[in-house]
């Protein structure tokens, strides 16, 4: 099974989140080899990474987690010689550049987002479908339209679609 995080930049509520994505996790992943493809732009992206690799490390080795960057400037190194990609890798993490190069900066993140579902059985997200205009918003239109079966965490109830 393939698992999709997203969501807004900003999240409400962090320690309820949290709690849902744990709750999902052990639902969806139990012990079967399970592969997660996270963002890595906003606090949820930060949130559902950090939770997978809490996941990871307790109840199931054997799952991969795939940080999904959008710019190629994450193999730049710090001052340390390190860079974001040996950052994650360190936690245990692969990353995942798609063919976005050629789309305009900012929309790289919905267009990495929209290969992410492509790719994926289950989405979890965190997405305020009231909101007027957002791209997370864009990226559920997206899914919803390709069946894709999706938890969204931003109600106080845990939807899921399809």
């Amino acid at each position: 099974m393939t698992i999709a995080f997203f969501g807004h930049r900003q999240i409400f509520n962090e320690q309820v989140i949290k709690e849902r994505i744990e709750k999902i996790l052990k639902e969806y992943v139990c012990q079967n080899d399970a592969k997660m493809l996270i963002g890595c732009h906003g606090e949820f992206d930060h949130l559902a990474l950090q939770t997978s690799i809490n996941y990871k490390k307790k109840e199931n080795e054997n799952i991969k987690i795939n940080v999904v960057l959008t710019n190629l400037s994450y193999l730049n190194k710090d001052e340390l010689g390190f860079s974001r990609v040996d950052n994650y890798k360190n936690l245990g993490c692969e990353t995942i550049f798609y063919d976005i190069e050629e789309i305009h900066f900012k929309k790289r993140i919905t267009a990495s987002n929209k290969k992410m579902v492509d790719e994926s059985d289950l989405i979890i997200c965190y997405v305020d479908m009231n909101t007027y205009k957002s791209g997370a918003k864009t990226t559920i239109l997206y899914a919803i339209k390709q069946n894709k079966k999706i938890i969204n965490l931003f109600n106080e109830s845990i939807d899921l679609y399809n």
